[in-house]
């Protein structure tokens, strides 16, 4: 044989078959029998073989490739939705290529050349962007995940605040307590807004005390979780506090501490994220779980979606807005054996 690149004819006259069974089986084609496909697989890896995937992309109009554009790589939540993608990713046989956001801006990144068939966008501030931008000229399918969008040419995959939020304030309920606090994240959030929304729509649900002097505003952090619950400490009285976030909770937690109040027996509490540092804060803490992994495999479903839509000329019937539930997961800040109904403290 004369040596140079590694055909896929080379493969074929290696394994004594033709080359259209080579090309099933390398598209992981059902439609060949194992034995043959041993001796295709045995054939590529004796001469070294691996399919070009820029000619492939040109011959089919398929590169079996998305780009997955990050705006943060420090996140806490990047792993987890990288872990869905991949999998859900790998089981359609595609392969997924990662770049930083702003890069797009910059001309590192260019659909046109890249041979990509979709694109995955995971940004804080995704609303700020221009996605038909990110898109390209060629308007390639794309999905945003933990990100809300509001082109709805560009479905957007969420955990459901609202729900998570919802669900927090019912585990307190059922825990005897009336008096919920509630730390909401930045305003201009819309995932604040949805936990508000859930936090007061489960305060009239179970018949809780409803009072404005019972709600904060922090921004994320340990400090600013700490300093709210010190004013909700100064204006009135809780026997709960539910935090927008796990940071924010634990800052609650230091204030409690402070004033000599204990939790859960004195206040209980709970966050949202269910962060890995719940379960190594004393007490440790009850939290919402976001559902991650599957964000991922189901915004990466969803582009496949998009992208057999578009190549078989079908106008996307995709939802804009796709919203998976989240899950309570109980822990010491709000243990029952531990906490004094609102019915003992009275009788105490």
């Amino acid at each position: 044989m004369v040596q140079g690149r590694i055909t896929i004819k080379d493969v074929a006259m290696k394994a004594g078959v033709s080359t259209a069974t080579v090309s099933r089986v390398l598209n992981k084609s059902e439609k060949v029998h194992s034995r043959t496909r041993w001796r295709v697989e045995r054939a590529c890896a004796e001469l070294g073989f691996s399919r070009d995937p820029i000619a492939t992309a040109l011959r089919t109009g398929r590169s079996n490739t998305v780009h997955l554009l990050i705006e943060r790589f420090d996140g806490n939540f990047i792993p987890d939705i990288l872990v869905g993608i991949e999998a859900k990713a790998d089981a359609e046989n595609y392969r997924v290529l990662v770049s930083k956001l702003d890069n797009a801006g910059r001309g590192i990144w260019e659909p046109g050349k890249q041979y990509i068939d979709g694109i995955i966008v995971i940004s804080d501030a995704v609303h700020d962007l221009n996605l038909s931008e990110v898109a390209g000229q060629e308007n390639l399918p794309l999905v945003c995940v933990y990100s809300y969008t509001q082109d709805i040419r560009y479905p957007c995959v969420l955990p459901d605040d609202y729900q998570g939020a919802y669900l927090a304030v019912q585990h307190l309920a059922t825990r005897g307590c009336n008096d919920v606090g509630f730390i909401s994240g930045p305003p201009d959030w819309p995932a604040s807004e949805d936990r508000l929304r859930g936090y007061r729509q489960a305060v009239e649900d179970f018949g809780l005390r409803e009072d404005p002097n019972l709600i904060e505003v922090g921004d994320w952090t340990v400090a600013t979780g700490y300093e709210a619950c010190l004013r909700l400490l100064e204006r009135t009285s809780f026997d709960s506090i539910f935090a927008g976030n796990d940071s924010m909770a634990i800052g609650a937690i230091d204030a409690l501490r402070e004033h000599e109040l204990r939790v859960p027996r004195d206040v209980a509490v709970i966050g949202f994220d269910n962060a890995a540092l719940c379960r190594y804060v004393r007490p440790t803490l009850s939290s919402i779980a976001m559902p991650l992994k599957e964000l991922g495999e189901v915004a990466m479903g969803t582009l496949l979606s998009l992208i057999d839509q578009r190549n078989n000329g079908q106008s996307s019937d995709t939802e804009h807005v796709l919203k998976l539930p989240c899950v309570l997961r109980k822990r010491d800040s709000t243990k029952v054996s531990e906490q004094l109904t609102i019915r003992d403290r009275k009788e105490s």
